[in-house]
């Protein structure tokens, strides 16, 4: 039933027979967790809206649910097998509610610790978080209960910095404060509301055996959990968080990422810092980082060829004035970049060497030049996706996007997709 309502309404929001209202009672009683999925329908779910973000994680219209007094934005709802397996709680986040001042951001983490307090009827625990397991300071307490669990993560940036040795005047310099996140998890026992960290990577071993091969030749790896960007420019931090939780830390998610990507909500992350950033987050967990191609190069062995061909054709001429893409002709594009043969099965083939070493490929692409198998949400610009397998006989490339249901796996020539490539990278495991 959920693949079916996958594909039917992937990209819309949904209403389905299964109350929203306040689910507080239930979290502290326990019985939201209880099956089966019918019961629990009727009787948290009638008249929710929500948006599938795979075949197991509804992300919930805001307002549907309410949690006595925690305030509550987007909600991602993750059923198990015939239960609600967990709920997630974006209380804040800079890329859906804009920039806060330190005062507001700090009154939000009491109102949610009252607010848990009230609903669990016990007091919070400190729970201490390693930075280096998460990338991003983060201040987390946890509430436990004979019939439930509840954790806050609060997350931003902007402390003093480290203090000067003693007998220094100056010990320690302010830094523009940014608030980050706040995020609150539930679930019907401590276990089920614990995140992997940078220490919970996946073995090589692991990573091979999510390698699959179909009868018609496509080799892709399955598991690659979805992230839903939603609205926010987040499409980098999003695909990162993909990857990360594919190698086994899915603590380390988009909020935090975005964190060390500095993405906001209305430009996303800058095509001029994507790729210093996201080296710098892979020197703080045991990744490394791989480019196959960058961007600077791309564009500075592109234009002068394009150019050439533009001018005999009487079609416009790219410049370093502006992003070049930005005035590409599509078919002058496949001709330059993936006209012959041999440049489409070199481009393939640095693919196909690491999705057969169990890696997927993070893609940055500029959207809008060539027709898309399945409608986007964005039109035009430069976008990041992950590339998950190929079809060397097809000559076909195996994509995934950030943007929840309907984006889990679909196709694109490897030509096409090599014309309209803007940058190509691995993280690997250490």
């Amino acid at each position: 039933m959920m693949k079916a309502i996958s594909k039917l309404l992937a990209a819309a929001l949904c209403t389905m027979a299964c109350f929203g209202g306040d689910v507080a009672d239930g979290i502290r009683s326990g019985d939201v967790w209880k099956g089966p999925k019918a019961e629990v329908n009727n009787k948290y779910l009638v008249g929710v809206r929500y948006a599938p973000v795979d075949a197991n994680t509804w992300r919930l219209a805001n307002g549907s649910f309410t949690f006595g007094k925690l305030r509550a934005g987007e909600v991602l709802l993750k059923w198990g097998e015939d239960n609600i397996d967990s709920l997630r709680v974006i209380v804040y986040s800079k890329g859906d509610d804009g920039a806060v001042q330190k005062d507001e951001f700090l009154k939000m983490v009491d109102d949610a610790k009252a607010a848990l307090t009230e609903i669990s009827g016990v007091e919070p625990k400190k729970v201490k978080m390693d930075i280096k397991e998460t990338g991003v300071q983060v201040d987390c307490w946890q509430w436990t209960w004979e019939t439930g669990a509840a954790r806050l993560d609060a997350s931003y940036t902007g402390e003093l910095t480290k203090p000067k040795k003693r007998g220094k005047k100056n010990r320690g310099t302010a830094e523009p404060f940014e608030a980050e996140f706040i995020r609150v998890d539930f679930g019907p026992d401590a276990a089920s509301i614990e995140h992997g960290g940078a220490r919970d990577k996946v073995s090589r071993k692991e990573l091979k055996g999510s390698i699959k091969k179909e009868s018609d030749g496509t080799v892709w790896l399955e598991g690659v959990n979805m992230v839903d960007q939603g609205q926010k420019g987040y499409c980098v931090p999003a695909t990162l968080a993909r990857v990360f939780a594919f190698y086994g830390m899915d603590g380390v998610d988009q909020h935090a990422l975005a964190a060390l990507c500095d993405s906001s909500a209305d430009g996303g992350t800058s095509s001029n810092s994507m790729e210093a950033a996201m080296a710098a987050i892979c020197k703080k967990f045991p990744v490394k980082l791989i480019t196959l191609e960058d961007y600077q190069t791309i564009v500075m062995s592109l234009i002068e060829p394009y150019n050439k061909l533009a001018q005999k054709k009487g079609k416009a001429q790219m410049s370093m004035m502006q992003p070049p893409f930005d005035v590409a002709d599509p078919e002058l594009l496949l001709q330059v970049r993936a006209g012959k043969k041999s440049q489409v099965k070199k481009w393939l083939g640095a693919i196909k060497k690491h999705i057969d070493a169990g890696s997927p490929v993070l893609w940055s692409v500029t959207l809008g030049i060539y027709k898309e198998e399945i409608a986007v949400p964005q039109t035009r610009g430069g976008h990041m996706r992950l590339i998950i397998g190929y079809n060397m006989k097809e000559q076909t490339v195996i994509y995934s996007d950030s943007w929840g249901a309907g984006h889990e796996k679909k196709t694109i020539s490897a030509a096409e997709a090599a014309a309209m490539t803007s940058g190509r990278y691995v993280i690997k495991l250490k």
